[in-house]
């Protein structure tokens, strides 16, 4: 099987970057394609925000415009929809625009983490918490990670999920990222909240479609 190399992978956030990583490996289980994508050495990169990655936008392109893989995984936030932030980001006047194929550049509705409530029966079980606390349709969710701090803020039990909610004007808690990748890594069921988030589906779409240099799909 051909090993086709992601070149340059970039997410907002560590959870994403390991959002990044599982997803790549779900994909490499099961294409078709005759390709197994890998990472380069010190990738996926957290750049700590959408500005890292927005700056890198017009190198990311002439790699990708070079037939270098390059994939990039961002917030939608408070965009109204992802094309929007593709023109914005890209500086594009297309109403639906197109990118270079060998550049997979995915947007979460409206957070990463909306992606991971989606699978909502596995991390009732992570965090011991009842299942009837967490949304049922988090991609409708305006705030998908204070949602979840909400959730643990009220039913949190033990100290190392208690540890995820922050002091008074941070950002996340101590073991928020670590907590949230074990979840991601080990038991995070992709096709199950693939099957409630369509911006999640359309990641998965789109990887597991890319076939290398000699057969990318866009």
């Amino acid at each position: 099987m051909e090993e086709v190399q992601i070149f340059v992978a970039y997410a907002e956030d560590a959870l994403s970057c390991e959002v990044m990583k599982r997803l790549v490996a779900f994909r490499n289980e099961r294409t078709d394609s005759g390709a197994v994508l890998t990472f380069r050495k010190g990738f996926p990169e957290n750049k700590r925000g959408f500005g890292g990655i927005k700056k890198q936008i017009p190198a990311m392109k002439n790699m990708a415009d070079a037939g270098l893989l390059v994939f990039v995984l961002t917030d939608l936030d408070q965009r109204d929809c992802s094309p929007e932030l593709i023109r914005d980001w890209f500086k594009l006047n297309d109403s639906k625009p197109n990118l270079p194929e060998d550049f997979i550049f995915r947007v979460a509705e409206r957070e990463t983490e909306s992606w991971l409530m989606a699978d909502y029966e596995s991390l009732s079980k992570f965090l011991s918490i009842p299942v009837a606390n967490f949304p049922k349709a988090p991609d409708a969710i305006e705030r998908p990670k204070q949602e979840l701090l909400n959730i643990l803020r009220r039913k949190a039990k033990k100290r190392c999920f208690k540890e995820m909610i922050p002091e008074p004007g941070g950002h996340v808690g101590p073991e928020y990222n670590n907590q949230m990748s074990i979840f991601v890594r080990n038991h995070w069921n992709v096709d199950r909240a693939s099957g409630r988030s369509n911006s999640l589906q359309r990641a998965l779409n789109k990887l597991i479609r890319f076939g290398g240099h000699n057969g990318s799909t866009p």
